[in-house]
């Protein structure tokens, strides 16, 4: 057997040579990772194109992630939250929400054009006439595909704060409250009526109270044009 002899000089260039390539495998790892990166957030950040992805194979796991419209409609009356294209959202997307995006794409070899946010009004750039969002991709028949969450929860008071304003039915259920605080808030001696006759006197002055309160209200709410819930969930106008 023959050995040939090392030439250490060559075996150095050997060396380099292999280096070069590991770091341009490397590089272009990288490289197409960033591309990746970008061409999602351009799409997030970017007017959605029309698109229809009908995914009847997902897997177990992930049909959990999916949602009908009227699901995510009754969340955002109930918190008074809005639903609308990503590309109205004016917070930095999180990275992890890109990696999970690229993880779904590539698990089912699609590409999501159209994505939905969960959150509250101020967070969107809204149009004249990081509060816990929720990522979706629009599927087919109406259906979305929650992507990822990110922020901080939200309030356990918020539904309640939130349940004036989800439709004029809760508001005309809520403004008897006020009313009935008004009523049977005044003390006894500012009546001014015989003691038999004080609760009709103090459920008369309910209704009274619950009127000119619900009709006041709703004035003060129109000249800021200020709308309830069930009407500006899916809205990209502030004044709607």
């Amino acid at each position: 057997m023959n050995f040939k002899q090392v030439n250490i000089k060559e075996a150095l260039f050997d060396q380099k040579q292999k280096s070069y390539t590991l770091l341009d495998q490397v590089s272009s790892i990288l490289s197409t990772s960033v591309k990746l990166d970008e061409d999602v957030l351009y799409r997030l950040q970017h007017a959605p194109v029309d698109q229809i992805l009908d995914l009847n194979k997902l897997d177990e796991s992930d049909q959990l992630n999916l949602f009908t419209i009227k699901e995510i409609k009754n969340i955002c009356l109930k918190y008074n939250l809005r639903f609308l294209d990503s590309s109205y959202f004016k917070a930095e997307f999180p990275y992890e929400a890109i990696s999970k995006i690229k993880a779904f794409e590539g698990k089912y070899q699609v590409k999501v054009k159209s994505f939905k946010v969960v959150a509250p009004a101020e967070v969107f750039k809204l149009e004249d006439c990081n509060k816990d969002p929720l990522l979706f991709a629009q599927l087919a028949d109406n259906r979305y595909y929650l992507i990822h969450q990110w922020g901080s929860d939200m309030a356990w008071y918020r539904a309640l704060q939130s349940f004036p304003v989800k439709s004029i039915y809760s508001y005309f259920i809520f403004m008897w409250l006020p009313a009935a605080l008004v009523a049977f808030g005044l003390p006894f001696s500012w009546l001014n009526v015989a003691p038999e006759n004080e609760f009709t006197l103090r459920i008369w002055l309910t209704v009274h109270s619950f009127i000119a309160l619900f009709f006041f209200v709703i004035f003060l709410g129109s000249t800021a044009h200020k709308n309830f819930s069930e009407n500006s969930w899916d809205s990209k106008y502030y004044n709607s």
